[in-house]
């Protein structure tokens, strides 16, 4: 038998034994085991003693707010530096999971994100997108666990749940306009029918200019284009926000006469060396700006860095290109029997997800539309204030040889390539590490800076496509008389946004 003592030892035990494990237990947090915690907190810094925790300064969209539009990003602000790793949201399904998170039930289900919070303004803001753009007339909330963590190892108090969230814009309505051309004399199109099948379905013909524009409600459209003597032909547009009005691309119809079949054909350069590119992976869909359609035809570029499609039926096509090393890219092409020089340029893929590269590029016309076309940009200094970046101005650096500038390393811009002498044309301005402060973007026609009624530019089909945070967006010119298009703004809190406005300057010192 055991001895009233060895009794007494073993009930002690007992009770220690499930004490260890709560205790064990108890240093395992929603980080995980707390091996974990101690690998998330490796990298904060409480030399201060600070046990003050973070707190929300702000929210985008903030609370109550209405009308909000369906494509808005999420952006949260933070009273300090956190740890970037400790802001998370779901980006592989629609279960709540992450410290930051958006619902519309409650949080019975959140919003699947494109891609991880984006860090800014020294780790105090960060900025998610929707894999998807959200409800129209939806309320949403927004909640921000303590699973995150500042600099100084202090977690957000508690859970912090908005209290009536935000509310989607409804249908609404808005404005399409745009101009159609005769690609074989760059003359405006008068009667072409035009049809709007989306939300809306409706029609309207282009007015003695070639210029049409009609109100429909905010959605995604498929605008189909037709007139007797010239091949059908149509785009993808959304029209996103109430109130809105979208100039559309403008469209160069094909005529009947065209050859059935023909060759494509061109070079692929590297966007900012200029040197051709050898084996980049082509295919090509029927249409313009429609690169969900079926696959007509693929080649891959040969050791000078050209490609041919060949036996292609008449009619616009949409381009891809892939190559390991640069970034996806895209371009328009058409076949009216054979034509040449169809060239595009594609941007290697950037060191950092904080660098951006901005290339303009134009095609070949008949007769030629676009000469020489410039790319501006305006930006913030590194010792404050805007530094405008052109050509012809080489402050804050040296100049490179002719209209080639390399600003100085703490500009972190360079003016990588200068066409003079398109089409085909390629300019690419390349920003290696972007800084807080406002940017602004325009292409300039420097050819026809002295025509304030000219339509070339708008008439060159230009492109400008924007390399930023592993994600490429496309520009292209609207229609409209002017030399200046005012493309695109951006903020690195907000992000990119257009601009899309044609405007007028005789001087290359006044555009930005």
């Amino acid at each position: 038998m055991l001895s009233s003592k060895k009794i007494a030892l073993y009930f002690t035990a007992v009770l220690i034994l499930p004490a260890i494990f709560l205790s064990t237990c108890s240093e395992t947090s929603e980080y995980g085991e707390a091996s974990d915690y101690e690998k998330l907190g490796a990298d904060c810094q409480n030399s201060t003693g600070d046990t003050s925790a973070p707190t929300i300064s702000e929210l985008s969209p903030s609370d109550n707010s209405t009308n909000v539009p369906v494509a808005s990003k999420i952006v949260v602000t933070f009273s300090d530096a956190m740890l970037a790793y400790s802001v998370t949201t779901n980006t592989a399904d629609t279960k709540c999971s992450g410290s930051l998170q958006l619902s519309s039930d409650n949080f019975s289900t959140c919003i699947k994100m494109s891609d991880s919070p984006v860090a800014s303004d020294n780790d105090t803001t960060f900025t998610v997108t929707p894999a998807s753009s959200l409800s129209l007339q939806t309320n949403y909330k927004f909640k921000i666990t303590t699973s995150v963590v500042e600099n100084s190892c202090n977690k957000l108090a508690t859970d912090n749940t908005t209290s009536n969230g935000f509310t989607t814009a409804g249908p609404g309505s808005g404005t399409i306009k745009g101009k159609v051309i005769n690609d074989s004399n760059n003359n405006g199109l008068s009667g072409v029918n035009v049809q709007f099948d989306g939300t809306t379905i409706d029609n309207t013909t282009t007015d003695s200019n070639g210029e049409f524009n009609t109100e429909v409600d905010v959605g995604d459209y498929t605008i189909s284009y037709s007139k007797d003597g010239f091949l059908d032909e149509s785009q993808d547009v959304p029209l996103e926000t109430d109130g809105q009005t979208l100039e559309v691309s403008t469209l160069r119809m094909l005529s009947t006469s065209c050859a059935s079949t023909g060759t494509i054909s061109g070079t692929i350069t590297d966007a900012v060396s200029g040197n051709n590119v050898t084996g980049v992976s082509l295919t090509a869909r029927r249409g313009f700006n429609r690169p969900w359609r079926p696959v007509k035809a693929t080649d891959t570029t040969d050791s000078s860095g050209d490609y041919s499609f060949s036996s292609m039926k008449r009619g616009w096509y949409t381009v891809q290109t892939s190559k390991s090393g640069y970034i996806d890219g895209k371009f328009y092409v058409r076949s009216c029997g054979d034509i040449s020089n169809q060239d595009s340029a594609i941007s290697e893929t950037l060191a950092s997800t904080k660098s951006m590269r901005i290339v303009l590029s134009w095609q070949t016309t008949s007769p030629v539309t676009g000469n020489d076309l410039d790319s501006h940009i305006q930006f913030p200094g590194s010792s404050g204030g805007a530094v405008h970046l052109m050509w012809d101005n080489d402050t804050g650096g040296s100049g490179q040889g002719d209209d080639y500038y390399v600003y100085g390393t703490n500009d972190n811009v360079t003016l990588d390539r200068d066409d003079q002498n398109g089409p085909p044309g390629t300019e690419t301005i390349t920003i290696t590490e972007v800084r807080s402060g406002n940017y602004s973007h325009s292409v300039h026609d420097f050819s026809n800076k002295n025509n304030n009624s000219s339509t070339k530019l708008a008439d060159s089909g230009a492109t400008v496509t924007v390399y930023y945070n592993n994600t490429s967006t496309k520009y292209t010119v609207p229609s409209g008389a002017g030399t200046v298009w005012r493309v695109f703004t951006f903020t690195e809190s907000g992000g990119l946004t257009k601009v899309g406005t044609m405007d007028t300057a005789t001087s290359q010192n006044n555009v930005y």
